[in-house]
């Protein structure tokens, strides 16, 4: 995997440097797990405090464009980092509350 970096910007606010990098390779498509060990390894960055926001590849391309996030601090990134969605699974406890105490109240 060949990797070359388009755009390099410091985000003072958010304490990380936004990065831009182009990915090219042969063969099938890496993970992200592959990728983000190919880009802290190029950079020299630590794979705890890297965070790969958006995969962009094109169909049938052998390239694809990375934006990621590379945090100066473990803390800085808990702090900033994007949550993880959850995937399915039940509804949070109080929204499954509010429906049931609601149909209780109808009934009287």
């Amino acid at each position: 995997m060949e990797i070359s970096i388009l755009d390099d910007s410091e985000n003072k606010l958010f304490e990380r440097r936004e990065l831009r990098i182009k990915a090219t390779y042969e063969g099938k498509t890496p993970s992200r797990d592959e990728i983000k060990e190919g880009v802290c390894k190029k950079l020299n960055l630590s794979p705890d405090t890297f965070e790969i926001i958006r995969i962009d590849q094109g169909y049938g391309m052998r390239e694809s464009e990375i934006v990621a996030h590379s945090y100066r601090s473990k803390e800085s990134m808990e702090r900033f980092a994007r949550k993880a969605k959850s995937k399915g699974g039940a509804p949070a406890p109080a929204a499954a509350a509010k429906p049931a105490e609601a149909k209780a109240g109808e009934k009287k």
